[in-house]
């Protein structure tokens, strides 16, 4: 095996992500440029209003349903780890740290979300999300011991490390999410949205076999707002969990839309 080593174009984009945190600025640092065009998922966030960069579809759908918990602050995605203490850990772990096998390059370890959290005392704290569309039994110890590495350095920050598959995260879910997200609006207020939620269930209600579409143009027809607004009402009493909607049924505006129980909408 060749001996480990760290290249020059590794400490320059360290040192760039690092020049850049220090500016309140986050780079991704796995870029599209090394990326499958097949598999990465490049878009603009209007919530962090950024670009995110993801690996694919799977992370972009674990960043959207965790984008819109109630508590999250912010995500940051392909979050680099400091490879000296990556090296001190696997060394101490009596593991192989990530490299280029023919070169013996160093790989930098990176968390796909580090999101940061706010509870109810107001106090902020953040959990590193490893996500994995699934884990063969032949690449599990490897997979498993690149795992520990992250795990052992987030804990001496004080942070959880989660390991999330593919099945673990609902896709009908994020494609209801998804299908909004350029309609967010951060300058609705709660009462704005509470009041479109009111006069939008009422209606749900009292008419169970309407369509979405026919319920929206009830409540425009009766709040006297532009059908376009409404269904921006629509979207961010969504994302503000306003609205008591089953998202884990595909919300289609020819059909009644499925609302939940709201205890059963906080667990979705």
């Amino acid at each position: 095996m060749k001996d480990l080593y760290v290249s020059e174009s590794t400490v320059k984009r360290i040192k760039e992500f690092n020049e850049a945190k220090k500016r309140g600025v986050h780079i991704p640092y796995v870029k599209s440029t090394f990326m499958s065009i097949g598999t990465r998922s490049i878009f603009f966030c209007p919530v962090q209003k950024r670009v995110i960069t993801l690996l694919g579809k799977g992370e972009k759908h674990l960043y959207i349903t965790k984008l819109f918990e109630p508590n999250v602050v912010e995500i940051k995605e392909q979050y680099p780890l400091d490879y000296v203490r990556t090296q001190e850990i696997a060394d101490a772990q009596g593991v192989i740290h990530p490299r280029k096998h023919l070169t013996g390059e160093l790989t930098v370890l990176t968390t796909d979300l580090l999101v940061t959290y706010r509870d109810k005392s107001g106090a902020q704290y953040r959990v590193a999300y490893s996500f994995k569309h699934s884990i063969d039994a032949r690449s599990k110890t490897r997979t498993m011991q690149k795992f520990d590495i992250e795990t052992a350095y987030w804990k001496r920050f004080g942070v959880r490390a989660e390991q999330v598959l593919r099945d673990d995260v609902s896709k009908i879910k994020a494609y209801n999410l998804l299908n909004y997200i350029n309609r967010y609006n951060s300058e609705l207020s709660d009462s704005e949205l509470r009041k479109f939620a009111s006069a939008l269930l009422d209606d749900v209600i009292e008419h169970p076999s309407n369509s979405l579409r026919e319920s929206l143009k009830a409540v425009s027809s009766s709040l006297k707002v532009r059908p376009s607004d409404c269904m921006t009402l629509f979207a961010n009493s969504m994302f503000k969990h306003v609205l008591p909607i089953d998202l884990t049924q595909k919300i289609k505006l020819h059909k009644p839309l499925q609302l939940c129980a709201v205890t059963e909408c906080k667990e979705v």
